[in-house]
């Protein structure tokens, strides 16, 4: 019974990986973006024969949740910070396809766009630089936190945002998929845990007074693969926990967004069953806003 689960496993995470090198296929020509400023997003032109039978109907909804997600954002930043927004402030974002923001149907960036949308209500006075990279894990990462255009954002940053961790869980999966156990993923955890100590390491060494934040990641097969529930979650919420430890050693923050899919993967994941689509990202730039509040907000003279 045991071993028929851990196929069951291996075939999950196969089929992942096969849906995620045709979307890198796909979007072969689609590189991680620098945002410096406001990104304005013109309409697209399409030609009205392309259009002939789509649903009105269908349309019209797709219109309308993105609409809601703007309002409850421009509620949330108005309610929730006053709109009283420190000057000057630096946020630079890094990680893998969760900050690039792969999913969001959009193409607008993510969580990471949705705040710089958000954001763009405060007068442009937030500069955010989004580092995500499509297929990151923490070992590139950390190589990547060398760059020397990554490391002067990271310099002048007020606070650092880090999505990073699902892509090792991959590689275990990868390397071991021809005789898979969960003593695989338990014997990577001690060197996950020393690349997650080197990452907090080195953004403290490049800016000791940044705010840094880890977005925890959340288990895309809930839903669809119910019956591996339990044995993703366990690995999913253990490699969760290393993150949350190293992040509160180093006196830094770390974001759960595993509850705000929980039971919802159906609607909150994009068409690859993988990553987040635009409500899903929604989510998570709301989650991730509540929680560095305290930082960007001006101080009360």
């Amino acid at each position: 019974m045991q071993k028929r689960k851990i196929y069951l496993i291996i075939a999950s995470f196969l089929l992942a990986i096969v849906i995620g090198a045709v979307i890198i296929f796909a979007a072969s020509d689609q590189k991680a973006t620098v945002t410096n400023a406001p990104t304005e997003v013109v309409p697209s032109e399409t030609d009205s024969s392309e259009n002939a039978d789509e649903d009105p109907a269908a349309s019209e909804e797709e219109a309308d949740t993105s609409s809601d997600i703007k309002d409850a954002f421009q509620r949330l930043l108005k309610d929730t910070l006053g709109l009283f927004i420190k000057e000057d402030l630096h946020i630079t974002a890094v990680g893998d396809s969760l900050t690039q923001g792969v999913g969001d149907e959009t193409e607008n960036g993510g969580y990471v766009g949705i705040l710089q949308r958000t954001f763009e209500q405060t007068d442009d006075r937030v500069k955010i630089d989004n580092f995500g990279k499509r297929g990151n894990r923490t070992d590139q990462l950390l190589k990547r936190l060398d760059d020397p255009v990554i490391s002067a954002s990271i310099e002048n940053a007020d606070v650092v945002l880090i999505t990073i961790g699902a892509n090792d869980i991959m590689k275990v999966t990868k390397d071991h998929f021809t005789n898979l156990d969960y003593e695989d993923y338990s014997a990577a955890m001690p060197a996950y845990e020393d690349r997650m100590k080197d990452i907090f390491n080195k953004i403290d060494q490049l800016n000791p007074d940044a705010e840094v934040y880890l977005i925890g990641f959340y288990n895309p097969f809930e839903d669809n693969f119910p019956e591996l529930k339990d044995q993703l979650g366990t690995i999913i919420n253990e490699y969760n926990d290393i993150g949350e430890q190293v992040a509160e050693e180093n006196d830094q923050h770390y974001i759960e967004t595993a509850d705000l899919f929980q039971n919802e993967t159906a609607n909150l994941l994009s068409e690859d069953f993988f990553h987040p689509n635009e409500i899903g990202y929604g989510k998570v730039a709301e989650r991730v806003l509540e929680s560095i509040k305290p930082v960007i907000q001006e101080d009360d003279e």
